[in-house]
């Protein structure tokens, strides 16, 4: 069985699982193309947005109605499964649930800045997510106490995701705390970081490297690629080039 996983800067540096093919963050026509060079378990962890455009629900769901399995987690594939759960696509970890039950709405949550591919990668900024993640879990071991946690999550949620650094929250913590208690807890929260959005992709990994389950009888993709479809997609990814 073929295998693909589209992850960047959450599995940063991390081993991919033997008989997964790996890619960069997915984009508009990656699903499209992984469905056609044959892969029939598609991962989704990271995705461009902004100045590129991002992978479109309907190839997801084209890849499904193709009877392709498609998960998503901790990034762009959760916020996409969280819209496609219903619809065939299959979502793990605790970012999908979060935005799938709504606690969650806000794509910023799971936005970093990142290095390119020659450097593979490398985040250059917290996600708002592990930020969140992490103060709450120096909250409950008291090492901060409510009124300072949501006080700067509340300031760290103000900034550009790109802006999200440990640099900038310890200079919000100097406003908040002072500087001699800021930089303890600085201290904690490298010690103590959770990086929520890994532990997500890693959960990913390893359902995409296990045995297939058994979906019979469950909800297949209801979406059906019509001729007008699908020659408006191809013109619009014919610089996408095939996966190999």
């Amino acid at each position: 069985m073929k295998i693909c996983l589209f992850a960047g800067p959450s599995l940063f540096e991390e081993a991919t699982p033997a008989g997964v093919s790996r890619y960069g963050p997915v984009a508009r026509g990656s699903v499209f193309r992984a469905v056609e060079a044959g892969y029939q378990r598609i991962g989704i962890v990271d995705g461009v947005f902004g100045n590129m455009p991002s992978v479109w629900h309907k190839e997801i769901l084209f890849a499904i109605a193709e009877g392709v399995e498609a998960a998503g987690a901790a990034s762009t594939g959760a916020l996409r499964e969280a819209e496609l759960w219903s619809l065939g696509m299959v979502g793990l970890g605790r970012i999908y649930r979060l935005f799938r039950s709504g606690s969650w709405t806000d794509d910023d949550e799971v936005a970093v800045l990142h290095a390119p591919e020659e450097l593979g990668f490398r985040p250059l900024s917290d996600a708002m997510a592990n930020i969140r993640f992490t103060l709450r879990k120096l909250r409950r071991w008291r090492l901060i106490d409510r009124d300072v946690e949501f006080d700067l999550i509340e300031r760290m949620k103000c900034r550009h995701f790109s802006e999200r650094t440990a640099d900038e929250l310890r200079c919000q913590g100097v406003e908040v705390l002072g500087r001699s208690e800021a930089d303890r807890l600085m201290r904690a929260y490298r010690r103590e970081y959770i990086d929520v959005k890994r532990i997500d992709a890693r959960i990913l990994m390893q359902y995409l490297a296990g045995q297939r389950p058994d979906h019979s009888g469950k909800r297949r993709g209801v979406f059906r690629a019509s001729w007008h479809w699908r020659r408006q997609f191809e013109r619009q990814i014919a610089d996408v080039p095939p996966l190999r």
